[in-house]
């Protein structure tokens, strides 16, 4: 056989192999198809019922960090060859709990949502992590304390907010940065009935043992509750001499309101959930200083990408962003950076680059641990209200001030 045969095959073989190559790529194209409009994020949100107000700054985190993203052309995404915008699905779910979940299964089902993100409150997020994992499909949930609901073994679900372990310890850390000859030792819990309240009661219980403080006055109230006299009695007559309580926002104002008739002024007030809004000093006014609460985010943090969020936020709605903002606006972060490492819309893949986060947020560094809990430095942040305006006075290292204390007598105020 002459070498110009063997040339002519030797190209014919080269030309197939090029062929087959073009096929495969080609192919792969058109298996990926058309890239979609929108990529879809389904949200079951309180905007209406008792819980409204929380929803509210959720769906405004939201919007935001919607509008920083898209502004830049959407979440490039490799499968595509193409950047492709972010679309929030929002079903409101009237704060009720089984709603809550339904309305979620309504965004998969018929709306064909890609993946999803919680909406406010845990005791509304908790049916919805089943569901998502009922369907395979990743969740960031912003609002979210419960450690027991990460232990189930969930695979899809995912926080980047503090538990309940975080708040007792950020508690605790503060009392323990007071000198010792102040510093208040003897703590009532006051805890709503519900799990979380019930857990950071647990996890208090079980952090004090080993530190130098004690729960001199333990009780629970129902989320209905409206008379906090009795329990303010009873944490006076123990002497209590630090209040850490787990209220609802118009019980958080009721319980201040009450103190202040029963005359009981404990050297620090930790509120959490209640204390939370910027309604907080309208409700009270003076009566609301000195109060700190932790909501796992603060706008005074000192972190890449926060003053953008605070100026555009503040332009928006007037006000800057309430912490639960904060977080949703974080969450919204992480599932578009994990979107583009995914390069796919295909969900298991988008679970995996969830799960194998480390990036910088509005919340600073993120990583998860491998029960889906986020791993944040900043997310245990404590602000407290300072002559009608909010502080932040932990870490130390991001503070804006130094905690008040101790609060003075209602009669010195």
């Amino acid at each position: 056989m002459g070498r110009r045969t063997l040339k002519a095959r030797g190209m014919g073989i080269v030309v197939s192999l090029i062929i087959l190559l073009l096929i495969g790529v080609c192919g792969d194209a058109s298996a990926a198809g058309p890239a979609p409009a929108t990529i879809k994020i389904g949200v079951s949100n309180a905007l209406t019922g008792i819980y409204a107000s929380n929803g509210k700054e959720i769906l405004q985190g939201y919007k935001i960090a919607l509008k920083h993203i898209n502004e830049a052309g959407g979440v490039f995404i490799r499968e595509f060859d193409k950047k492709i915008p972010l679309e929030i699905l929002f079903a409101d779910n009237e704060s009720d709990l089984t709603k809550a979940g339904s309305r979620l299964e309504k965004l998969y089902s018929i709306d064909k949502v890609d993946v999803f993100l919680g909406g406010c409150i845990g005791a509304l997020t908790i049916p919805q992590l089943a569901i998502a994992e009922k369907y395979r499909m990743p969740i960031i949930a912003p609002i979210m304390t419960s450690t027991a609901e990460f232990e189930k073994g969930y695979r899809y679900a995912f926080t980047p907010f503090q538990s309940e372990q975080d708040q007792a310890l950020a508690f605790l850390d503060i009392l323990d940065s007071i000198p010792k000859n102040q510093r208040a030792t003897k703590i009532a819990y006051l805890g709503v009935q519900d799990e979380w309240g019930v857990a950071t009661g647990k996890y208090l219980k079980e952090f004090v043992a080993k530190r130098n403080f004690e729960i001199v006055n333990f009780e629970m109230y129902s989320m209905a509750a409206t008379d906090f006299s009795s329990l303010i009695i009873n944490a006076k007559r123990t002497e209590a001499d630090a209040l850490m309580t787990t209220p609802s926002r118009p019980q958080g104002v009721r319980l201040i309101k009450q103190m202040k008739e029963l005359d009981w002024s404990p050297k620090i007030s930790y509120i959490l959930r209640g204390a939370t809004t910027s309604t907080w000093p309208q409700n009270l006014g003076k009566d609301g200083d000195y109060v700190c609460h932790s909501s796992g985010w603060s706008f005074h943090l000192k972190l890449p990408g926060v003053r953008e969020l605070n100026e555009d936020y503040k332009t928006a709605y007037g006000i800057f962003p309430e912490a639960t903002a904060g977080v949703a606006y974080a969450c919204v972060q992480i599932m578009a950076d994990a979107l583009q490492r995914a390069g796919s819309l295909d969900r298991e893949k988008i679970r995996n680059a969830i799960a194998a986060t480390n990036m910088m947020t509005v919340m600073g560094p993120m990583k998860f641990k491998s029960n889906g809990r986020g791993e944040g430095k900043y997310n245990q942040a404590v602000n407290q209200w300072q002559n009608g305006k909010e502080e932040l006075v932990w870490p130390p290292d991001q503070a804006t001030a130094p905690v008040a204390y101790p609060i003075p007598p209602w009669s010195q105020r």
